[in-house]
């Protein structure tokens, strides 16, 4: 009798440990994954949104406005961070009476900009901004003034060099400040039809 008890014992005993082990299965499968809060989820918003704004800020074109010695000139949209070169391929490249040393190829391009390929015979022609770019009720901003400017300012201008920049300087020092933007065709390799081509992009003061 007491052998039976015994056997039944341990028999009552496995099955427990079977139900326990089976019970604890059941509950850790059935456990839910954690809930993010809303507000976390609301918060994560605002973050991808700007960083699309910053995207399409980022592929911005630029505009710019080819002029001189090129075949195809007007304006063109380039892409951010191109140079000089883009532009001038965008506007079929230079012509045959351009002189490429007249030229920096690899400054980097802004928005508004005007890029001016001279031709052979020509001083160095700089790329300049556009009136466009400066801020309204101020178009005299982006004029060089012939009177205060030093040499590498003057080659802005387009069709001033560094040799008609240092002609400038030096008639300046000798005759005194112009009184007139008329009074640049006084310096030397300077014509009339010069001083009527760059009247837009200087003054006098």
């Amino acid at each position: 009798m007491l052998e039976k008890w015994q056997a039944y014992k341990k028999y009552i005993i496995g099955a427990a440990i079977i139900l326990i082990a089976m019970g604890f299965f059941f509950v850790t499968q059935n456990q839910e994954e954690p809930v993010v809060p809303a507000t976390v989820a609301a918060k994560e918003e605002p973050v991808k949104s700007a960083t699309k704004e910053q995207e399409i800020v980022s592929t911005k074109s630029l505009v710019v406005d080819v002029k001189g010695a090129v075949n195809k000139p007007g304006v063109y949209e380039l892409a951010p961070d191109s140079r000089v070169k883009d532009a001038i391929l965008k506007a079929g490249g230079l012509s045959a009476e351009a002189d490429v040393k007249l030229l920096n190829m690899a400054q980097k391009v802004t928005d508004e900009m005007v890029i001016y390929a001279g031709k052979v015979g020509e001083e160095g022609l700089a790329p300049v901004a556009t009136a466009g770019s400066a801020p309204a009720g101020s178009a005299d901003s982006t004029k060089v003034n012939i009177n205060t400017a030093d040499v590498t300012t003057l080659q802005t201008i387009p069709g001033i060099g560094a040799v008609k920049a240092q002609a400038i300087i030096d008639h300046r020092e000798k005759e005194g400040l112009f009184t007139t933007i008329d009074d640049l065709s006084k310096v030397s390799g300077i014509g009339a039809k010069t001083v009527e081509r760059l009247s837009e992009h200087i003054t006098v003061e």
